[in-house]
């Protein structure tokens, strides 16, 4: 009978342990919600004259052509009085439009890409899809569903770093 009562009582104490890990990793994980600002925007360039000369000029996204190109922009910032480790700034790449290879970059920042809704990551030339045969192959950059910026080190408190990618509008 003592038997039963010590192998439940250290059951029950490590569960407890198990429980309380839990809550401590879940609560660093609400946290750092409230530890990160996050901000994007979407922009495509029209030609303005200015001064006699035509430039290139970035404006917000509001009405564009199949075929143009859209810039995406993700700002982040430290708003805690502490810096945050393990800042990861993901972006679904929008319906109707394209990834343009190559185009992803981040401050400081590792870039991965998904082809199956965010579910698994990997370098751009490492991932497959099946073809139309059942077959892997190399995923194309019109294969990418999102992308996935990894901020490397800690990021300083009142911070603020950018992640962007363009994209194609396609027909619909």
């Amino acid at each position: 009978m003592n038997n039963i009562y010590k192998n439940n009582r250290v059951f029950f104490i490590l569960w407890g342990l198990v429980l309380f890990a839990l809550a401590l990793i879940s609560s660093n994980s609400f946290a750092a919600e409230d530890q990160i600002k996050i901000w994007s925007k979407a922009e495509t360039k029209v030609f303005v004259e200015k001064d006699g000369k035509k430039i290139e000029k970035k404006i917000p996204a509001v009405k564009v052509l199949p075929g143009k190109l859209v810039y995406y922009t993700t700002e982040y910032k430290n708003i805690s009085k502490k810096s945050v480790d393990g800042i990861n700034i993901i972006n679904p790449i929008p319906k109707l439009t394209k990834y343009v290879k190559g185009s992803a970059w981040g401050d400081n920042a590792s870039v991965t890409f998904s082809v199956d809704g965010g579910k698994t990551w990997g370098k751009s030339d490492a991932l497959k899809v099946k073809d139309k045969k059942g077959k892997m192959v190399k995923a194309k950059s019109s294969d990418f569903t999102h992308i996935r910026w990894k901020h490397m080190g800690a990021l300083k408190s009142g911070m603020t770093k950018k992640a962007a990618f363009q994209v194609t509008l396609l027909k619909p």
